[in-house]
């Protein structure tokens, strides 16, 4: 009896993660216009002949009186301002629009990084001065309000560069300029669109690989980010140490964008284009209910309970759910080895508790795995950021510690999650290196675009090397295989114990991640947690 109220569990969580929303939406943005002409006019072949539905403008670019002009022609196109803090080209250069000097080089201009460039060692770098917030935001406000003055469509902001993910102060800095000028834009269910481009890939292949990725697209939202450019003069004298192939490589953007069978996949997926316009009025008019952050209804199973945080970081309750194994009840004085469970997008402490510990207690039954406890914390739709970031780290793990007879060590605590649990799990194991030994991802992915995030793995290594932790890192082949290719090598580099797996004729559903690959994923947690 016992066996079938598990299998009966198994299969609701394998339901559950089919029965979805199966809509693709897709916000293609084309960065950087108002840097050149070429850029300016490849943006608007993107959009007039391709897939972009947005478009991000320089205000102190040098083209961007031509860029106002061709978007006052088109008011139907989304447009963004891409506040800027560097002037990155060899070949051009641009300067803030207000008087800076704490955040300008000699001659006045930008800087060319955020941060320091290895390939290009010698390159002044915005933190590497001392920079001043209160000059930096009345460059940002100078940049809007000229923006908004010259283009009337104005929805959102972007940071060029990623140019305010510098420091926390530039972070709020960025939430406050949003809200004021109303040019704020919920995001953050939005996933990053697959790997398909950047400088690393060949021109050549750009096409295919857009092709390849909306043919296998799951059901989601999507953030597309990338440069269109014409193969032209103008282009071919833009480009810096360690990215000289900028008119090449952007040109192969331009080509993919508008190809004509990348359009007839759109159209034949019935994958939705969309703007950050259309985001913003779908996140007003969201008819998706409020993250409930409190739900003690479990199933009926032995060893869950349900237990509420009185959290300070996010300000209000939350709930999290426990799992102990059997032996747990029968001892007194035994202590155990922590999984930490994060759920998916949409879900919440009580999404997969039962579909986990089932597993967890069928592989203790037949030995594959010692007696562990596991928790599952309601992350809402957060990314396992922020303030539930600081709730789980800096309070949910003592409270478990306290609460429950846990080995309170970090050599004793692992992390495994699926979709946005898997990012988040890989996420908190690189930002808090000295708080887990594993680190297990099902159908998530990390993207290190953003240079803060990079270096902190490259920080991270070593406290990881040090303390043997490891990395299990699995992708269906129809679900974002590439989504751990560059963390990956960066492990193998760096002599990271890590399983980079892909399996064969798998989408985005967790019953066929648990089928297909927790086995192996249990041992190689309990390879890195002591017990």
């Amino acid at each position: 009896m016992k066996k079938l109220h598990i299998l009966i569990l198994i299969f609701l969580t394998g339901f559950r993660s089919i029965a979805q929303d199966t809509s693709v939406n897709i916000l293609v943005r084309a960065d950087d216009m108002g840097a050149s002409r070429s850029v300016n006019f490849a943006a608007i072949e993107s959009y007039e002949k391709g897939i972009v539905r947005s478009v991000e403008v320089i205000v102190p670019g040098p083209w961007f009186e031509d860029a106002a002009a061709l978007l006052r022609d088109r008011p139907d196109l989304d447009v963004g301002i891409h506040l800027t803090l560097t002037s990155e080209w060899s070949g051009i250069k641009w300067r803030p629009i207000t008087q800076c000097p704490s955040i300008t080089d000699a001659d006045g201009y930008f800087f060319p990084f955020v941060w320091k460039n290895d390939k290009s060692p010698e390159s002044p770098y915005l933190t590497g001065v001392s920079w001043d917030i209160g000059e930096i935001e009345r460059e940002l406000r100078a940049q809007i309000e000229l923006g908004i003055k010259r283009i009337p469509q104005v929805t959102h902001l972007s940071e060029h560069m990623g140019c305010l993910s510098f420091s926390e102060e530039a972070k709020k800095l960025l939430e406050k300029l949003a809200m004021e000028y109303n040019l704020s834009v919920d995001l953050s269910h939005v996933s990053r669109f697959p790997q398909w481009s950047g400088s690393e890939i060949p021109a050549s292949m750009k096409v295919e690989n857009l092709r390849a990725q909306l043919e296998q697209l799951p059901a989601g939202d999507y953030l597309l980010v990338e440069h269109p450019a014409y193969d032209d003069r103008e282009t071919q004298g833009l480009g810096h140490v360690g990215y000289e192939n900028v008119a090449e490589d952007r040109a192969g953007v331009l080509k993919a964008f508008t190809d004509p069978k990348v359009k007839e996949i759109v159209a034949r997926r019935g994958i939705q284009l969309e703007s950050y316009r259309d985001f913003r009025s779908r996140s007003r008019a969201d008819t998706r209910p409020p993250v409930s952050w409190v739900n003690p209804e479990i199933p009926q199973m032995s060893g869950l309970s349900h237990h509420i945080l009185k959290s300070k970081a996010m300000g209000h309750d939350v709930g999290f759910v426990v799992w102990t194994p059997d032996v747990y009840q029968e001892e007194t004085e035994q202590r155990f080895p922590v999984i930490y469970f994060l759920h998916g997008i949409g879900g919440n402490e009580t999404s997969d508790a039962a579909g986990f510990s089932s597993r967890l207690a069928a592989a203790i039954e037949r030995g594959d795995l010692s007696p562990v406890i596991c928790v599952f914390p309601n992350g809402g739709r957060s990314g396992y950021r922020g303030t539930v970031e600081k709730m789980i780290v800096g309070e949910l793990i003592s409270q478990v510690d306290t609460q429950f007879r846990t080995l309170s060590n970090a050599e004793s605590r692992g992390l495994v999650g699926f979709s946005m649990g898997g990012a988040g799990s890989v996420y908190l194991a690189t930002v808090y290196p000295e708080l887990f030994s594993a680190a297990a991802s099902m159908g998530g992915g990390i993207r290190l675009e953003n240079e803060e995030l990079r270096k902190q793995v490259e920080t991270s290594v070593h406290v990881w090397k040090q303390r043997n932790v490891g990395f299990f890192l699995v992708n269906g082949d129809k679900d974002r295989p590439q989504a751990f290719k560059e963390f990956a090598e960066m492990l193998t580099s760096a002599g990271i114990d890590h399983q980079l797996r892909v399996l064969d004729d798998t989408a985005h559903n967790l019953g066929h991640y648990f089928d297909r690959s927790l086995p192996e994923l249990l041992a190689f947690v309990a390879r890195h947690i002591d017990f």
